[in-house]
């Protein structure tokens, strides 16, 4: 497939910027508050479901605000998180999910994305619509019930604005293809009411030797403001389709077999294709000076079919590869979430509260028509590849139809953050949690699964301050997950259950440098494992030890900088099956990243000049859970520069983004010697952006 063409941003070569240059109106650049991201930083509603301040927080909490996201061309949560600590890619179901590694643990079907503070069942979870990532680390259970010890991720959307303003960028890169975005709010007169419509395409050709992703949003929202009540309604709907990607194999001396890394193992039919909504109702209203009601209300469903070919056995002697044919057809994810809670400020003689109570109700139900019949072909020649030799699958294994996965869930919860006079805060928060599992499936239909149960999930948190700028804090807490089937016809596991420890340090320097530190000590049971014939085995428990920096800040009026380090020690503490002492997958004992912008105030006639980079680190880490395959460390640097002008009295920014500006070879996960993903090679990208 030859590749589509770049979007002629190519024709603003050296004489057309040099025409630009002497025609656009000098007073270009809107230059951003020096303490933009700093301010951007300080506040996240993830960390206590209310707005206090994160050096008031015994525990950790990053946040990639807009700043960030737009200054280093951010685009996707992958690229988002790539700048927080103790966060490391999982195996992405062939590059077509988000999923992530905290802090050692692995958790990608768990809930542990939320979009505005709802479990997510959506496959990508940034978009056009992004407004930030906020990352709250270790357990918040007592917060969102069904969680990951290792941390949550909540993207929060663009909400409708009472000023208008409209955004418009389209971008395209090496390998062909392009992307467009259209935001636009404002005020419906003066009735209170504003609203947003937010509209993105892309069609992409892929790196590899072939694929093309394509993907189409559309997502109105509507907001009424009036004194102390907010209500928000807000709806996005997503098409797609997607190659299916497993990546490279590793051989038996540990290294990638000897191809080029464009070529893929798969063929053309391998992709899946799907479409998502999410409906999210937001009303707040302040009773008084003191107390605010909250209620939310919110569906997200997920639908698609996949054909995918992957990779089974590899002979070194003769270079042939069996290749496995499966799929899952007519899978339909969808959530229900309903939250009601009350928000308090007040004080009880010398101590002040902040206090949150409410309850909540979530029922997540996954159906699958079926999943297609398992056929393997031998004879694949991975050295001369000849594609189109294996029929289109579609055939459904009828012991698979009909699969149905039920979880809800009813809870209370409550928390209370006590300031101690001027230096104490403790902030103690309990959830009271009630579930139901149930599953089953076959063309009779068989339920493999039918329990339900109740757990008590304490958090409790204490914060020193030292001086208005440091400070110490600690904190214990729990999780909980219910473990879904990764087969309709295994069954489900036990429960997950996880305890942490953290201690830390939260300073600031100068009003223009934050950063926090973190020790942390968390325990798992009951983990579950993938296994290559797509069933899963629990491992029984596990441990991850490690320590965290974060740091972000404005160093001076025109350089931001944000940067991390994670040291993450994980083990098997035990396992029947002979994995005690391993390693857990795709965590690496050390990882670091630093990213910079830099707006200098270069100027060529009406152009004013930007640049920015960013810099990546991951060490070893185990491929699979039995660790018999180690993934290589890497570095990876990207490189940009920009320049913001004027045309006819519009203000634009087109920018040069270099990814891996070094062409590194790189593998970021994998699930097995078979599935290896590999990291993409040197792409140069350019996005022009006008904002009126």
């Amino acid at each position: 497939m030859s590749p589509k063409p770049l979007v002629p941003f190519f024709a603003l070569s050296a004489p057309a910027l040099t025409a630009i240059a002497q025609t656009a109106s000098p007073a270009v650049v809107e230059i951003k508050g020096s303490l933009n991201v700093i301010n951007e930083s300080s506040q996240a509603s993830t960390a206590t479901r209310t707005d206090q301040s994160l050096m008031d927080v015994a525990q950790s909490v990053q946040v990639i605000g807009p700043t960030l996201l737009e200054d280093l061309q951010v685009r996707s949560l992958d690229d988002a998180l790539s700048l927080v600590s103790g966060i490391a890619q999982a195996p992405t179901r062939a590059g077509t999910q988000d999923a992530f590694v905290r802090r050692g643990f692995t958790g990608e079907s768990a809930g542990s994305v939320l979009r505005d503070g709802v479990r997510s069942v959506q496959a990508r979870n940034f978009s056009a619509t992004t407004e930030r990532v906020e990352v709250l680390k270790g357990p918040a259970s007592t917060l969102y019930g069904i969680q990951e010890p290792g941390g949550v991720i909540n993207v929060v959307s663009k909400a409708p604005l009472a000023r208008a303003r409209t955004d418009l960028q389209v971008d395209t890169e090496e390998a062909g293809g392009y992307g467009a975005q259209f935001d636009h709010t404002g005020p419906i007169g003066a009735s209170g009411w504003s609203y947003r419509l937010i509209a993105s395409t892309e069609d992409r050709d892929d790196w590899r030797n072939f694929g093309v992703t394509r993907r189409d949003l559309v997502a109105p929202s509507l907001a009424w403001r009036s004194g102390g009540t907010e209500f928000i309604v807000s709806y996005e709907h997503t098409d797609y389709d997607v190659p299916f990607d497993d990546g490279a194999i590793f051989g038996a001396n540990g290294r990638p077999i000897d191809i080029p890394r464009e070529r893929r193992l798969s063929e053309p039919f391998s992709h899946v294709e799907g479409k998502s909504d999410f409906v999210n109702t937001r009303l707040q209203h302040a009773i008084n000076g003191q107390w605010t009601a909250r209620v939310n209300y919110a569906f997200n469903q997920h639908r698609y079919s996949d054909w995918r070919v992957r990779a089974n056995r590899y002979d070194e002697a003769t270079g042939l590869l069996r290749r496995r044919v499966d799929g899952r057809q007519g899978v339909d994810d969808n959530s229900h979430y309903l939250v009601a809670d009350l928000v308090g400020k007040f004080r009880t003689g010398a101590v002040g509260h902040e206090v949150l109570v409410g309850v909540d109700h979530e029922r997540t139900l996954g159906r699958t028509m079926g999943e297609l019949t398992r056929v393997t072909h031998d004879g694949f020649d991975t050295v001369n590849p000849v594609y189109g030799q294996i029929p289109v699958p579609t055939e459904i294994d009828d012991e698979t139809r009909n699969a149905r996965s039920l979880l809800a869930t009813t809870s209370v919860f409550a928390q209370d953050s006590m300031a101690l006079g001027e230096r104490w805060i403790v902030a103690a928060s309990v959830r009271f949690q009630r579930y139901r599992q149930e599953e089953g499936a076959g063309l009779e239909f068989v339920e493999t699964q039918n329990i339900s149960g109740s757990k008590v999930l304490p958090r409790l948190g204490a914060l020193y301050k030292l001086d208005p700028r440091l400070s110490l804090y600690a904190n214990y807490a729990t999780s909980f997950v219910p473990n879904l089937a990764s087969s309709p016809t295994q069954g489900a596991f036990d429960p997950t259950e996880g305890r942490s420890l953290e201690l830390g340090s939260k300073f600031k320097v100068d009003e223009r440098v934050s950063g926090t530190v973190a020790l942390f000590d968390i325990e798992k049971k009951n983990i579950v494992v993938n296994l290559d014939d797509d069933t899963a085995q629990a491992i029984g428990k596990a441990r991850s030890r490690g320590a965290e920096l974060d740091l972000v800040g404005q160093v001076g009026d025109r350089f931001s900088v944000i940067g991390s380090y994670a040291y993450t020690a994980t083990e098997v503490l035990e396992d029947a099956s002979g994995l005690k002492g391993n390693q857990l997958p795709n965590a690496p004992r050390h990882a670091a990243s630093v990213a910079a912008h830099y707006a200098p105030g270069w100027r060529t006639g009406g152009l004013s000049w930007h640049v920015n980079a960013a810099v990546r680190y991951a060490g070893e880490r185990e491929g699979d859970s039995a660790n018999s395959v180690t993934l290589p460390s890497y570095t990876v640097a990207d490189l940009g520069l920009g320049t913001a002008f004027k045309w006819n009295g519009t203000s634009l920014k087109l920018d040069l983004l270099l990814r891996n500006a070094f062409d590194r070879a790189y593998y970021t996960s994998a699930d097995g010697a078979m599935r290896v993903l590999v990291g993409t090679p040197r792409q140069l990208g350019v996005r022009l952006r006008s904002t009126f």
